[in-house]
């Protein structure tokens, strides 16, 4: 009885090794692709800040000429509400309020005092991915800053 036990591990045995192998065979045979190269994606300098809308919510946008594009921020609503930037530009913030303003745009933040203004030296083009930008501004009330892209 006990040689009909073991005979019958070594058939279950067997057979498995030889399942097993058929698994391998069948492994090495199949096709390998061909691996191509894929380009590295590059990019010049730091990312552009990405813009929560391709057109502005406002129907109207101010447009500025010269390189300085100046938003006032006003006590019940920014001056002008939206404007239509180039990459070209810079953005000049003027604080019309009675209290210190909290601001940022793209990677820039910074505080403003009652009365003063903060110029952001870098061009939009520079830091905004065209399309709508919202300029924060806390405690209350930023405007709309639409960057178009290349025409």
């Amino acid at each position: 009885m006990k040689m009909r036990y073991i005979g019958l591990i070594l058939l279950h045995g067997v057979t498995l090794t030889l399942a097993l192998a058929a698994c391998t065979s069948t492994v090495n045979e199949l096709p390998t692709l061909a691996s191509t190269p894929t380009p590295a994606i590059t990019q010049e300098g730091p990312p552009l800040a990405t813009p929560y809308a391709q057109e502005p919510a406002a129907g109207i946008c101010a447009s500025f000429e010269g390189g300085v594009v100046t938003v006032t921020i006003n006590p019940d609503m920014p001056d002008p509400r939206c404007a239509k930037v180039r990459a070209d530009q810079k953005l000049t913030v003027v604080n019309q309020t009675d209290s210190t303003l909290e601001i940022s745009i793209g990677k820039f933040s910074t505080s403003i005092e009652s009365g003063a203004q903060s110029i952001i030296e870098t061009p939009f083009g520079e830091y905004l991915a065209p399309g709508v930008h919202q300029l924060q501004v806390s405690p209350c009330c930023g405007a709309e800053l639409w960057l178009e892209g290349n025409p």
